[in-house]
Protein backbone atom coordinates (compact mmCIF):
# COMPACT_ATOMS: atom_id res chain seq x y z
CA UNK A 1 0.00 0.00 0.00
CA UNK A 2 1.21 3.29 -0.73
CA UNK A 3 0.17 5.96 1.51
CA UNK A 4 -0.38 9.34 0.67
CA UNK A 5 0.29 11.27 3.89
CA UNK A 6 1.54 9.83 7.32
CA UNK A 7 -0.90 12.12 9.21
CA UNK A 8 -4.72 13.84 7.98
CA UNK A 9 -5.97 15.90 9.74
CA UNK A 10 -9.82 16.72 9.39
CA UNK A 11 -11.34 20.61 9.69
CA UNK A 12 -8.85 23.42 9.40
CA UNK A 13 -9.99 25.54 12.48
CA UNK A 14 -8.33 26.70 15.66
CA UNK A 15 -7.48 23.01 16.48
CA UNK A 16 -6.51 21.61 13.61
CA UNK A 17 -4.32 24.20 12.27
CA UNK A 18 -2.01 23.68 15.53
CA UNK A 19 -2.37 19.67 14.67
CA UNK A 20 -0.71 20.56 10.83
CA UNK A 21 1.67 22.97 12.20
CA UNK A 22 3.70 20.50 14.87
CA UNK A 23 3.10 17.66 12.89
CA UNK A 24 5.37 19.97 9.70
CA UNK A 25 7.61 21.02 12.21
CA UNK A 26 7.73 17.26 13.49
CA UNK A 27 9.01 16.64 9.42
CA UNK A 28 6.18 14.43 9.28
CA UNK A 29 3.65 14.60 6.21
CA UNK A 30 0.68 16.36 6.93
CA UNK A 31 -2.18 17.32 4.86
CA UNK A 32 -5.45 19.50 6.13
CA UNK A 33 -8.58 18.54 4.72
CA UNK A 34 -11.91 20.40 5.26
CA UNK A 35 -15.12 21.57 3.87
CA UNK A 36 -15.43 24.69 5.01
CA UNK A 37 -13.37 28.24 5.10
CA UNK A 38 -9.86 27.64 6.93
CA UNK A 39 -10.99 28.79 10.32
CA UNK A 40 -13.85 27.17 11.53
CA UNK A 41 -16.13 29.05 13.57
CA UNK A 42 -13.78 31.62 14.48
CA UNK A 43 -14.78 33.09 11.24
CA UNK A 44 -18.22 33.77 12.39
CA UNK A 45 -16.74 35.76 16.03
CA UNK A 46 -16.91 39.63 15.46
CA UNK A 47 -14.19 40.74 17.82
CA UNK A 48 -11.94 38.76 20.14
CA UNK A 49 -10.72 39.72 22.80
CA UNK A 50 -9.56 36.71 25.36
CA UNK A 51 -6.93 35.39 23.07
CA UNK A 52 -3.50 35.77 24.48
CA UNK A 53 -1.30 38.29 22.32
CA UNK A 54 -4.11 40.51 21.22
CA UNK A 55 -6.16 42.99 23.34
CA UNK A 56 -8.97 42.48 20.29
CA UNK A 57 -8.89 40.54 17.41
CA UNK A 58 -11.26 39.78 14.17
CA UNK A 59 -12.35 36.32 14.13
CA UNK A 60 -11.26 36.55 10.68
CA UNK A 61 -8.38 38.14 10.78
CA UNK A 62 -7.11 35.38 13.65
CA UNK A 63 -8.41 32.79 11.08
CA UNK A 64 -6.36 34.38 8.02
CA UNK A 65 -3.12 34.48 10.48
CA UNK A 66 -3.31 30.85 11.59
CA UNK A 67 -3.89 29.57 8.33
CA UNK A 68 -1.24 31.51 6.70
CA UNK A 69 0.90 29.82 9.22
CA UNK A 70 0.15 27.19 7.63
CA UNK A 71 0.79 27.53 3.76
CA UNK A 72 4.01 29.10 4.78
CA UNK A 73 5.48 26.09 6.29
CA UNK A 74 4.15 24.54 3.05
CA UNK A 75 1.24 22.56 4.40
CA UNK A 76 -0.97 21.11 1.53
CA UNK A 77 -4.58 22.07 2.23
CA UNK A 78 -7.46 20.19 0.34
CA UNK A 79 -10.94 21.01 0.06
CA UNK A 80 -13.81 18.38 0.81
CA UNK A 81 -16.19 17.08 2.29
CA UNK A 82 -15.34 13.82 4.36
CA UNK A 83 -18.11 11.67 4.19
CA UNK A 84 -16.39 8.36 5.64
CA UNK A 85 -13.18 6.81 6.97
CA UNK A 86 -12.06 3.49 7.46
CA UNK A 87 -9.96 1.58 9.76
CA UNK A 88 -7.87 -0.98 7.99
CA UNK A 89 -5.41 -1.27 11.35
CA UNK A 90 -1.94 -0.27 9.67
CA UNK A 91 -3.40 2.69 7.60
CA UNK A 92 -6.56 4.39 7.32
CA UNK A 93 -9.08 5.50 4.23
CA UNK A 94 -10.59 9.09 4.26
CA UNK A 95 -13.19 9.22 1.77
CA UNK A 96 -14.42 12.97 0.75
CA UNK A 97 -17.53 12.98 -1.52
CA UNK A 98 -14.66 13.55 -4.34
CA UNK A 99 -11.65 11.98 -3.63
CA UNK A 100 -10.03 9.07 -1.83
CA UNK A 101 -6.71 9.19 0.54
CA UNK A 102 -4.48 6.52 2.39
CA UNK A 103 -2.83 7.86 5.62
CA UNK A 104 -1.18 5.83 8.93
CA UNK A 105 -3.17 8.03 11.22
CA UNK A 106 -5.97 10.63 11.41
CA UNK A 107 -6.61 13.56 13.76
CA UNK A 108 -10.80 14.55 13.69
CA UNK A 109 -10.71 18.47 14.37
CA UNK A 110 -14.10 19.14 12.77
CA UNK A 111 -15.44 21.16 15.53
CA UNK A 112 -19.46 21.39 15.68
CA UNK A 113 -22.04 23.62 14.13
CA UNK A 114 -24.84 25.64 15.63
CA UNK A 115 -27.84 24.33 16.68
CA UNK A 116 -31.14 24.72 15.18
CA UNK A 117 -34.99 25.86 16.91
CA UNK A 118 -36.62 23.28 15.11
CA UNK A 119 -39.63 25.25 14.31
CA UNK A 120 -42.18 25.11 11.39
CA UNK A 121 -40.49 27.37 8.39
CA UNK A 122 -37.04 27.60 9.76
CA UNK A 123 -34.83 26.21 7.09
CA UNK A 124 -37.16 27.27 4.74
CA UNK A 125 -35.87 30.65 5.90
CA UNK A 126 -32.49 30.49 5.89
CA UNK A 127 -31.33 32.99 3.78
CA UNK A 128 -34.63 35.02 3.91
CA UNK A 129 -34.59 36.66 7.35
CA UNK A 130 -32.72 33.61 9.30
CA UNK A 131 -28.96 33.49 10.35
CA UNK A 132 -26.17 31.83 12.56
CA UNK A 133 -23.97 34.04 11.65
CA UNK A 134 -23.96 38.12 12.79
CA UNK A 135 -20.83 38.85 10.54
CA UNK A 136 -21.49 36.99 7.40
CA UNK A 137 -25.12 38.62 7.03
CA UNK A 138 -25.65 41.51 9.76
CA UNK A 139 -24.98 44.13 6.75
CA UNK A 140 -28.06 42.89 5.47
CA UNK A 141 -30.48 44.25 8.27
CA UNK A 142 -29.17 48.01 8.32
CA UNK A 143 -31.07 50.43 10.25
CA UNK A 144 -34.05 47.07 10.62
CA UNK A 145 -34.97 45.80 13.69
CA UNK A 146 -33.67 42.09 14.34
CA UNK A 147 -33.68 39.40 16.94
CA UNK A 148 -31.68 37.27 18.77
CA UNK A 149 -32.34 33.96 20.24
CA UNK A 150 -30.07 33.13 23.29
CA UNK A 151 -27.69 33.77 26.32
CA UNK A 152 -24.35 32.77 26.03
CA UNK A 153 -21.23 34.43 24.85
CA UNK A 154 -21.51 33.80 21.46
CA UNK A 155 -25.15 35.44 21.79
CA UNK A 156 -24.11 38.44 23.58
CA UNK A 157 -21.40 39.15 21.33
CA UNK A 158 -23.21 39.18 18.35
CA UNK A 159 -25.96 41.31 20.10
CA UNK A 160 -23.38 43.65 20.30
CA UNK A 161 -22.56 43.32 16.82
CA UNK A 162 -25.71 43.59 15.39
CA UNK A 163 -26.38 46.63 17.73
CA UNK A 164 -24.34 48.65 15.58
CA UNK A 165 -25.79 48.03 12.27
CA UNK A 166 -29.57 47.33 13.23
CA UNK A 167 -32.32 49.81 14.03
CA UNK A 168 -32.86 47.56 17.31
CA UNK A 169 -32.05 44.26 18.87
CA UNK A 170 -34.54 42.42 20.06
CA UNK A 171 -32.83 39.19 22.63
CA UNK A 172 -34.55 36.33 23.25
CA UNK A 173 -33.54 34.11 26.19
CA UNK A 174 -35.19 31.62 27.96
CA UNK A 175 -33.26 31.64 31.65
CA UNK A 176 -33.87 34.67 33.81
CA UNK A 177 -30.48 35.64 33.57
CA UNK A 178 -27.58 34.80 30.60
CA UNK A 179 -24.93 32.52 30.71
CA UNK A 180 -22.31 34.70 29.75
CA UNK A 181 -19.14 36.55 30.90
CA UNK A 182 -20.28 38.83 33.36
CA UNK A 183 -18.70 41.88 31.57
CA UNK A 184 -20.36 41.06 28.43
CA UNK A 185 -23.78 40.78 29.98
CA UNK A 186 -22.54 44.69 31.62
CA UNK A 187 -22.41 45.73 28.10
CA UNK A 188 -25.68 44.38 26.50
CA UNK A 189 -27.93 45.18 29.31
CA UNK A 190 -26.39 48.92 28.92
CA UNK A 191 -26.58 49.11 25.76
CA UNK A 192 -29.99 51.37 24.76
CA UNK A 193 -30.27 49.94 21.32
CA UNK A 194 -31.13 46.36 23.07
CA UNK A 195 -33.90 44.93 24.81
CA UNK A 196 -34.09 41.73 26.25
CA UNK A 197 -36.78 39.36 26.85
CA UNK A 198 -36.02 36.87 29.65
CA UNK A 199 -37.72 33.64 30.67
CA UNK A 200 -39.04 33.56 26.95
CA UNK A 201 -39.06 31.22 23.43
CA UNK A 202 -39.66 31.57 20.05
CA UNK A 203 -42.60 29.65 19.17
CA UNK A 204 -43.72 30.26 15.87
CA UNK A 205 -41.81 32.01 12.74
CA UNK A 206 -44.23 34.04 10.70
CA UNK A 207 -43.67 34.12 6.70
CA UNK A 208 -44.26 37.07 4.17
CA UNK A 209 -43.74 36.57 0.54
CA UNK A 210 -41.11 33.96 1.47
CA UNK A 211 -39.62 36.30 3.94
CA UNK A 212 -39.49 36.00 7.66
CA UNK A 213 -42.16 38.80 8.60
CA UNK A 214 -42.70 38.28 12.32
CA UNK A 215 -41.82 35.98 15.54
CA UNK A 216 -44.25 34.83 18.27
CA UNK A 217 -42.51 35.14 21.79
CA UNK A 218 -44.12 33.30 24.56
CA UNK A 219 -43.47 34.59 28.08
CA UNK A 220 -43.02 31.08 30.54
CA UNK A 221 -43.26 32.83 33.64
CA UNK A 222 -47.51 34.06 32.90
CA UNK A 223 -47.98 31.81 29.29
CA UNK A 224 -48.54 35.27 27.16
CA UNK A 225 -48.16 35.20 23.71
CA UNK A 226 -46.58 38.55 21.38
CA UNK A 227 -45.84 38.90 18.12
CA UNK A 228 -43.09 41.11 17.04
CA UNK A 229 -41.74 42.77 13.67
CA UNK A 230 -38.81 41.38 12.65
CA UNK A 231 -36.49 41.60 9.24
CA UNK A 232 -33.77 38.86 10.92
CA UNK A 233 -33.78 36.47 13.30
CA UNK A 234 -30.19 35.05 14.33
CA UNK A 235 -30.06 31.92 16.42
CA UNK A 236 -27.26 30.98 18.92
CA UNK A 237 -28.51 28.11 21.15
CA UNK A 238 -25.88 26.16 21.11
CA UNK A 239 -23.95 23.36 19.46
CA UNK A 240 -23.70 19.87 18.33
CA UNK A 241 -20.25 17.85 17.57
CA UNK A 242 -19.71 17.55 13.38
CA UNK A 243 -18.93 13.72 13.24
CA UNK A 244 -21.58 11.92 11.25
CA UNK A 245 -18.87 10.76 9.00
CA UNK A 246 -17.00 9.00 11.78
CA UNK A 247 -20.14 6.87 12.57
CA UNK A 248 -18.73 3.68 11.08
CA UNK A 249 -15.96 3.54 12.94
CA UNK A 250 -17.48 2.48 16.33
CA UNK A 251 -16.20 5.38 18.03
CA UNK A 252 -16.82 5.56 21.83
CA UNK A 253 -18.78 9.11 21.95
CA UNK A 254 -21.02 11.08 24.62
CA UNK A 255 -23.69 12.52 23.80
CA UNK A 256 -22.48 12.99 20.10
CA UNK A 257 -18.90 14.05 21.65
CA UNK A 258 -15.77 12.20 20.74
CA UNK A 259 -14.37 10.86 24.02
CA UNK A 260 -10.67 11.02 23.72
CA UNK A 261 -7.55 10.59 26.77
CA UNK A 262 -5.57 13.00 28.16
CA UNK A 263 -3.34 12.72 24.69
CA UNK A 264 -6.61 12.86 22.13
CA UNK A 265 -6.30 9.20 21.65
CA UNK A 266 -9.89 7.67 20.81
CA UNK A 267 -10.96 4.41 21.41
CA UNK A 268 -9.09 3.11 18.03
CA UNK A 269 -5.62 3.38 17.51
CA UNK A 270 -4.22 5.46 14.98
CA UNK A 271 -7.31 7.80 15.67
CA UNK A 272 -7.00 11.28 17.40
CA UNK A 273 -9.57 13.91 18.11
CA UNK A 274 -9.40 17.59 19.07
CA UNK A 275 -10.62 20.95 19.98
CA UNK A 276 -14.87 21.59 19.89
CA UNK A 277 -15.53 17.70 18.60
CA UNK A 278 -14.42 16.05 22.02
CA UNK A 279 -16.41 15.78 24.81
CA UNK A 280 -14.99 18.53 27.55
CA UNK A 281 -15.47 21.12 29.86
CA UNK A 282 -14.40 24.58 28.57
CA UNK A 283 -14.99 25.38 24.84
CA UNK A 284 -12.40 27.97 24.00
CA UNK A 285 -9.86 29.06 20.94
CA UNK A 286 -6.95 28.31 23.57
CA UNK A 287 -8.34 25.03 24.73
CA UNK A 288 -8.78 24.10 21.15
CA UNK A 289 -5.11 25.15 20.37
CA UNK A 290 -3.82 23.37 23.29
CA UNK A 291 -5.64 19.74 22.32
CA UNK A 292 -4.52 20.13 18.92
CA UNK A 293 -0.83 20.18 19.97
CA UNK A 294 -1.33 17.39 22.21
CA UNK A 295 -2.79 15.29 19.28
CA UNK A 296 -0.14 16.25 17.39
CA UNK A 297 2.49 15.04 19.59
CA UNK A 298 0.73 11.64 20.58
CA UNK A 299 0.54 10.74 16.68
CA UNK A 300 4.33 11.76 15.97
CA UNK A 301 5.08 9.27 19.14
CA UNK A 302 3.00 6.81 17.98
CA UNK A 303 4.19 6.45 14.30
CA UNK A 304 7.99 6.77 15.53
Amino acid sequence: MTLNFDVIVIGSGAAGITSAIYLKRANINVMMLDGNAPGGQINRVPTIENYPGFSNIAGSDLAYNMFMQTQNLGIPYKYGNVIDIKDEKDYKIVKTDTEEYTCKSVIIATGRKPKELGLENEKKLVGRGISWCAICDGSLFKDKDVLVVGGGNTALDESLYLSSIAKSVTIVHRSGQFRGEKIMQERVLNNPKIKVLFNSAVTKLNVENNMLESVQVMNKEDNTESTIKVAGMFIFIGFEPSVTFADNLNLITDNGYIVVDENMRTNIKGIYACGDVIKKNLYQITTAVSEGSIAAMSAASDLE
